[in-house]
């Protein structure tokens, strides 16, 4: 089956133009208030490459009382292609149930708790900190099923809104795409927003009236690893390959 990839070629073009250097402006995802007990990934997201990696010594996760959390983040920062996003890692070790380091340590973050990340390396033009409250923890495979589509009209240009059950990752607005009437891909800009827990489509054209279908890339996942096929957790299967994209149809009706 053919998956629909985000066009991440003017992307990259561009940041190859860009020197790299001070980062003038960033912002944290998650941006909602809560994250589950099982957050995995959080995302820095910049308007430049840095100059050299994250330095770790200078990013902490801080517990209700302003205090380190030992161990909650691997040593790991993970830029990706472009190096405008940078991937912080909380120690899977601690968020599987059942091995050594949760089973001496316990989960680093704990529902009910407040948790602050704190982030001062030079390289950014300020310091960022984000809080967040700590929910019980998300064990569920992405299923669209789940979402809902907010009904448009034909003939205008309305954003096409679909709300979500749980935020996905900062980073996944163009691992969804819609396909029209036509079957071809229609034409627009996506976002996400309110904490990354709604998809916003604006097409490039008027709506038409007809079935649509959501085609959702295998390889999304939400910040605590969950994917389409299985949840992070999942015996057997959290390191299984998600080949068939995700499917979510609905209908702009005609006047």
């Amino acid at each position: 089956m053919r998956t629909w990839r985000a066009d991440a070629a003017a992307a990259l073009a561009l940041a190859a133009l860009a020197a790299p250097g001070m980062a003038a402006g960033a912002s944290i995802t998650p941006s909602g208030p809560e994250v589950p007990q099982n957050l995995l990934r959080i995302e820095l997201h910049l308007d430049r490459p840095l100059a050299a990696p994250l330095d770790m010594s200078r990013v902490a996760l801080l517990d209700g009382d302003g205090q380190p959390i030992a161990d909650a983040l691997l040593d790991l920062p993970l830029r990706d292609r472009d190096g405008m996003t940078v991937t912080l890692l909380l120690h899977p070790g601690r968020i599987k149930r059942g091995v050594g380091p949760n089973t001496a340590l316990g989960p680093a973050l704990r529902a009910g708790q407040a948790v602050t990340l704190r982030i001062d390396d030079p390289q950014l033009a300020r310091p960022l900190q984000r809080q967040w409250r700590v929910t019980p923890p998300l064990r569920q495979r992405i299923d669209p099923a789940q979402w809902m589509v907010q009904a448009v009209r034909q003939g205008g240009r309305q954003a096409l809104r679909v709300t979500l059950p749980a935020a996905l990752d900062g980073a996944a607005a163009g691992a969804i795409a819609l396909q029209g009437p036509d079957g071809q891909r229609v034409a627009g800009s996506a976002a996400l927003a309110d904490g990354e827990r709604e998809w916003r489509f604006t097409p490039a054209h008027n709506w038409r009236p007809g079935d649509y279908r959501l085609r959702i890339h295998p390889q999304l996942e939400d910040p605590q690893g969950n994917r389409l096929c299985a949840a992070f957790e999942a015996a057997r299967q959290s390191a299984a390959p998600c080949d068939d994209e995700g499917l979510l149809a609905f209908t702009i009706k005609a006047r």
